[in-house]
């Protein structure tokens, strides 16, 4: 059983429901001050202030953590959620991978959400280790030999979507610069889908460290650039490749394209001069994943 705080109560209705389809959880701990410990340090993981520690909301991205083995601390739930069946649905093993559960207003919950509309639930995880950079580089299950590197991508839902593109083409994972946005941010959480707690994520990393093990794992390392001298339905996806997109904002630094191997566009009908960064990787992606599968 959970101690409990001064001044509030164990809720036993959680897990001590009558329905099978109900989780069995810790008892409740009732949370009725805006103030209280435990909202604080919600919010402070919310805002990134508490590095070991990832927010997830909603029933979806509840589910697919704990599908995915992510650990967790803490859940805040309301009272409309868990008489909801969609409680119901999620991993039963929660029970053995939950310390505390807390029970909290509608508005307590908005208080430590990033979402608009909170969904009733909300956990706290602990933030997964990065993947070994050489190790992602070595790595030759994936249906695509497609490494993505990012290169001061600061905009997190930007960052999630082409995480979950990655993950829906095959492609073997996603490095991010340093300057980029953290792909285990609320917002890089909710627009992968779920995706970044299976996808192979490497974050903060240097270019020319990022470069240099693509040079020595024998990639070619090509640029999404739209002055690129090539079509990207002209290039063969078919060998190992590290991919690099740039943000919308700034692109790529001449610098950064003095290194690759080529430059490739994607064409577009006039007037429209670019597109949204997980667009354009989806593009290119799902052409390397259909050369792929017609070889």
């Amino acid at each position: 059983m959970i101690n409990r705080d001064a001044g509030e109560e164990i809720d036993s209705r959680f897990g001590r429901c009558d329905d099978k389809n109900y989780l069995t959880m810790p008892e409740l701990q009732r949370i009725t001050s805006r103030d209280n410990e435990r909202l604080k340090f919600a919010r402070r993981v919310r805002d990134g202030k508490e590095p070991r520690f990832i927010l997830i909301e909603g029933p979806r991205l509840a589910e697919e953590a704990l599908s995915s083995g992510i650990g967790i601390r803490s859940v805040f739930v309301t009272d409309d959620f868990i008489s909801n069946k969609a409680f119901g649905k999620l991993d039963t093993n929660l029970n053995a991978r939950v310390a505390e559960a807390f029970a909290v207003s509608e508005s307590n919950l908005s208080s430590i959400s990033d979402a608009k509309t909170p969904q009733g639930i909300t956990l706290i995880g602990y933030r997964p280790n990065d993947r070994d950079l050489a190790e992602v580089f070595d790595h030759s299950d994936p249906d695509l030999s497609i490494l993505i590197f990012l290169s001061q991508v600061n905009n997190p839902s930007n960052l999630g979507a082409v995480i979950r593109t990655a993950e829906a083409s095959g492609a073997r994972g996603v490095i991010t610069s340093n300057k980029s946005a953290d792909p285990y941010s609320p917002k890089a959480i909710r627009a992968s889908a779920g995706s970044v707690f299976r996808m192979p994520v490497v974050s903060d990393v240097e270019t020319a460290n990022c470069v240099e093990e693509a040079r020595r794992a024998g990639m070619k390392i090509v640029a999404i650039d739209a002055k690129g001298t090539l079509r990207h339905t002209n290039v063969d996806w078919k060998t190992p490749t590290m991919l690099i997109f740039g943000s919308e904002a700034f692109g790529l630094s001449d610098e950064l394209i003095e290194k690759v191997d080529s430059v490739v566009r994607i064409d577009m009908a006039s007037p429209v001069e670019s597109l949204n960064l997980a667009v354009s990787a989806g593009i290119v992606l799902f052409e390397a994943r259909r050369q792929v599968l017609n070889a």
